[in-house]
């Protein structure tokens, strides 16, 4: 696909009117109030590279701060020796381990790039992507994913984490493991020091991870407290660490759904520590419910506190979630229910948990659209955020370094149409 030089007649959120933006080098050179004069494309890409955006939205494109394509299509794709009722009876943690036995580097590449591909068409231009690295996938996940990463390399930016996912102490031989990713290239170091045996243990495995953290120089990705049960306490840990460390603004922590359920006064002195020491919270809406509250670690809390918070997709069919669309716009909206928003105004801290602060999470730029930033956006079909959000598989072309790598067209018709 060309590379367009300006977008035209485009609609920005927070600004009246319609607007042009000017591109070159990868970057918005320019965003300026719509030039009437300009020759309109009529809501393509016309010969000279201009995009008529015809009153859309255009938008800083999205950014995923947490999940896991190394599983990704692996319950569809990888059932043998896994037969229905059986299935049924394993846990998400035991079917998602004999799911993992059964990855090898080809496969897991081939699962993730189709993924990531899907990702892309829905928006999402830079990622973080987490592979289990333990005794179980040993480096294959991370193989895997370093290859799926190569292949999308012109369709979006990819960060690796290598993640223990069946623990440090309780799993000898995947610390070793974890350090040779990280040598490889690994981007950050994961944990879940809740997997652990008990709680002098799972506070051993925060300090080895902030120890290979120091070690390679990279920051802290870590899963914590990710059931609906007030007696996990790992986030507090975490946010001590980061403070003793001097790791501020280099740790991400997912899930955190214990945090929901924790007492009002337990609550708030958590959050404060976790806003003092600068850690991102990555919530997950998709976050595994068992018929109670959603396990979205109070987001209207930390962002009160001044902790950055983002949205995470998580899982997509594999051994923990059997759907999932790798798509923010259903991300964004799951937020606003989940996180018990009720105000149009809370569309625009919904959109920056998977645009603006999600960028900030992977260490880029925050916010949106302005001059000078780089040229990751979308062109909606919908005239602003809530329309969009209405209608998550809506007309979209996304650019990526200023490129258009996806276009979305809608075609809807009806019997009557039909017949005609």
């Amino acid at each position: 696909m060309r590379e367009p030089t300006r977008i035209i007649r485009a609609a920005l959120s927070g600004r009246d009117g319609q607007w042009d933006l000017e591109l070159g080098d990868g970057r918005v050179r320019s965003v300026q109030p719509h030039d009437p004069l300009r020759p309109a494309a009529d809501g393509g890409l016309d010969a000279v590279g201009v995009i008529d955006a015809a009153g859309g939205l255009v938008s800083r494109a999205f950014a995923e701060a947490h999940v896991h394509p190394d599983k990704s299509y692996s319950l569809s794709d990888l059932p043998d020796g896994i037969d229905q009722a059986e299935n049924g009876a394993l846990d998400p943690f035991r079917r998602a381990a004999r799911l993992k036995a059964g990855f090898t580097v080809d496969n897991v590449a081939a699962r993730a790039e189709r993924a990531l591909r899907l990702a892309v068409s829905n928006g999402t231009t830079a990622a973080r992507i987490t592979a289990d690295v333990d005794t179980i996938a040993e480096l294959r996940g991370f193989e895997g994913l370093v290859q799926a990463r190569e292949r999308v390399r012109d369709l979006m930016d990819v960060q690796i984490v290598a993640f223990p996912q069946e623990g440090l102490l309780r799993d000898p031989g995947a610390e070793g493991l974890v350090r040779e990713a990280l040598r490889l290239g690994a981007d950050a170091v994961g944990g879940w020091p809740n997997v652990e045996a008990d709680p002098a243990a799972e506070r051993d495995h925060v300090r080895r991870v902030f120890d290979l953290a120091e070690e390679f120089d990279v920051d802290v990705d870590i899963h914590a407290d990710c059931f609906l049960d007030p007696e996990e306490r790992m986030l507090e840990c975490i946010a001590e660490e980061t403070i003793r460390r001097g790791y501020r603004g280099r740790v991400l922590v997912s899930h955190c759904a214990a945090l929901e359920l924790q007492n009002d006064a337990d609550a708030e002195r958590i959050i404060a520590r976790v806003a003092e020491a600068g850690i991102t919270i990555a919530v997950i809406p998709l976050n595994l419910a068992d018929g109670g509250p959603r396990g979205l670690a109070r987001p209207q809390e930390l962002r009160a506190a001044g902790a950055t918070v983002v949205s995470g997709s998580d899982n997509m069919n594999d051994g923990w979630y059997p759907l999932g669309t790798l798509n923010p716009l259903d991300r964004a909206s799951m937020t606003f229910w989940g996180g018990s928003y009720d105000d149009e105004s809370d569309i625009d801290t919904v959109w920056s948990m998977v645009s603006g602060e999600a960028w900030r999470a992977l260490g880029r730029r925050g916010g949106d659209i302005s001059a000078g930033m780089p040229a990751e956006l979308l062109v909606f079909a919908a005239r602003d955020r809530a329309a969009a959000l209405r209608d998550p598989l809506g007309g979209l072309t996304v650019l990526h370094r200023g490129r258009v790598v996806s276009r979305r067209r809608v075609m809807r018709e009806f019997a009557e149409e039909a017949a005609r």
